[in-house]
């Protein structure tokens, strides 16, 4: 058991670290990976999708962190929480509020301590004619008896470019994102994002989605080191409301030339995924080292 904790300390650490919710949730929707990676087959079916996340060791399962989705009626995301199994600290909730009931434009997010009910950060959204224009922050510190206020500022426009500025509460730039979306002939998109700090280039992401928005490809440059990402999937039959259509499934993932990952599914009668096993190499062989398992809320 000593080297199932030490995986534990190990895995937690991570999660912890990227759990803290006011520094490592963007502000910007579309950069929001719990909601464009839901792996749904029909979202419109589901109101709720409960994943734990495990860690196996010596075939013992040992929980890691949970997440949790929820949609209304009208099929917006309206919640989505966090909760690590190994340091408390780091749960949140993100509550999510909308201009309308019908569209996609924000009003609010607001990100709380589940276990104070205290908030963590408050965003209060500006859009405009074309996107978001402006977002205003409060974000709640330890031992202190005001919260820091700052702003994000979007300009751009309504075709192919954002670029998003973090102010800091002394009004000075903390960090600036410029975003590219543009179309290839072959039908897939691309989206390319570069970070500046200090008005010097930090990272460049590029992501190629399929046409039905599936990630194949991810290239990221940081301080001049290149990294690349290729996700390979297995077409498999679903059927939508009486009709049968072609879904992709997720099968591998080769980072930097190496196949480093690998799924196998197990799926419900409506044929979204329940559990997931991931395979990693270890010692030069395949070995099964993660398994996610989900529960879904079905609105039927």
């Amino acid at each position: 058991m000593k080297t199932a904790k030490n995986i534990l300390t190990i895995v937690g650490c991570v999660v912890a670290n990227l759990a803290f919710a006011q520094n490592y949730i963007p502000y910007y929707p579309a950069d929001w990976e719990f909601k464009n990676n839901a792996d749904l087959v029909d979202f419109s079916q589901v109101k709720s999708v409960t994943t734990k996340h495990l860690a196996l060791d010596e075939n013992e399962e040992h929980p890691v962190y949970e997440t949790y989705l929820s949609w209304n009626n009208t099929y917006q995301l309206t919640d989505y929480q966090f909760v690590n199994y190994n340091n408390s600290y780091a749960d949140f909730d993100v509550q999510i509020k909308y201009i309308n009931p019908n569209g996609n434009q924000l009003n609010t997010v607001k990100i709380i301590n589940p276990n104070t009910l205290k908030p963590l950060e408050e965003w209060q959204y500006t859009n405009g004619s074309f996107d978001v224009e402006k977002i205003s922050v409060k974000r709640y510190l330890l031992n202190v008896a005001e919260p820091d206020v700052f702003e994000v500022k979007y300009e751009g426009n309504d075709d192919d470019y954002t670029q998003e500025t973090v102010y800091t509460p002394q009004k000075t730039i903390e960090r600036q994102t410029k975003r590219w979306y543009k179309r290839n002939d072959n039908g897939s998109y691309q989206l390319i994002k570069k970070l500046y700090l200090d008005d010097f280039l930090d990272q460049t992401d590029s992501l190629v989605l399929s046409e039905n928005q599936k990630k194949q490809a991810h290239f990221i440059i940081n301080l001049g080191i290149a990294g690349k990402t290729y996700y390979t999937y297995k077409p498999r039959k679903v059927e939508v409301f009486g009709e049968e259509h072609d879904y992709q499934q997720l099968e591998r993932i080769i980072k930097d030339g190496k196949d480093t990952e690998r799924y196998e599914y197990e799926y419900d009668a409506k044929g979204n995924w329940i559990v997931c096993k991931i395979y990693k190499i270890k010692f030069a062989r395949w070995e099964l080292t993660d398994i996610k398992r989900r529960e879904i809320e079905y609105r039927n």
